[in-house]
């Protein structure tokens, strides 16, 4: 109800908006003058057409997907969207994005990696924009050798969605594998580019064990992005920083990670 609310305030605000625009010169120049300024502008009727058909035609093909979202109907969300994608053959990311929420927001393991075996077969370029939600079963399936191989398949490609937290959770995969030069590089690459507050956290968190055998100054990073830290944020505003991103699939699988990392920032 509140979606098809929404939609028709939006269409009478639009059109009644555009209709004082055009309208205006009638009133403040009069006819003749009007008439001219018609002439002139015609194509604006075109455009204003154009805009607010594609717009509404966006949302009424998409109706019944939003109508499902708006009511939280999951499981008969997740079977249009199976219908639209895997039938229909319709393979847009956005739909291939909620198909993924959703079944995250199920709990359904198979269903992720179902979508990803089909994606690499169909659309494997589409893997680059998925990468977050579709490592989730990976991680619930403890095995770090594929979370290694997985992410590791994406970390020197162009174009991949939120890369550096990738590069993080491949690096991650790597120390779970025990491949701590390898993992301590990876990290490296990361210590010194810049990156968002929690995810910069994570990343001194892991190399400080490093940090704390260094001799050479290689990992001198650490110290300074703490201090950084530390003089930046205060631990609430840290803490709210982590809740800000809660939908962030990677901060929950880390959750305890980054607490973690939280507590040793600011241990005295």
């Amino acid at each position: 109800m509140k979606f098809k609310i929404i939609f028709i305030l939006f269409n009478i605000v639009v059109v009644f908006s555009f209709l004082i625009v055009i309208l205006m010169p009638f009133f403040m120049l009069g006819g003749v003058y009007s008439q001219e300024f018609f002439k002139d502008s015609w194509y604006l009727f075109l455009v204003f057409i154009f805009a607010i058909g594609s717009i509404d035609t966006y949302f009424i093909i998409n109706w019944k997907m939003f109508s499902l979202l708006e009511s939280e109907n999951w499981d008969d969300l997740v079977l249009h969207l199976e219908n639209s994608i895997y039938v229909k053959k319709n393979i847009y990311t956005y739909l291939v994005k909620i198909l993924a929420n959703t079944y995250l927001i199920k709990s359904d393991m198979p269903g992720i990696l179902k979508l990803e075996d089909y994606l690499r077969k169909v659309k494997p370029l589409l893997l680059k924009k998925m990468v977050i939600p579709l490592s989730v079963p990976k991680f619930i399936d403890g095995d770090p050798e594929k979370l290694e191989v997985f992410f590791g398949e994406f970390i020197n490609l162009k174009g991949v969605n939120k890369a550096v937290w990738v590069r993080f959770l491949y690096s991650f995969s790597l120390l779970l594998n025990n491949k701590r030069d390898e993992a301590a590089n990876s990290l490296l690459v990361l210590c010194n580019t810049k990156v968002p507050s929690i995810l910069k956290l994570m990343v001194l968190y892991s190399l400080n064990p490093f940090s704390e055998l260094d001799k050479e100054g290689k990992f001198n990073c650490v110290e300074a992005g703490k201090r950084e830290l530390r003089s930046s944020y205060k631990k609430e505003t840290m803490e709210l920083e982590l809740e800000s991103i809660k939908d962030n699939v990677l901060v929950l699988v880390l959750n305890k990670f980054s607490k973690e990392a939280i507590d040793w920032l600011y241990k005295e």
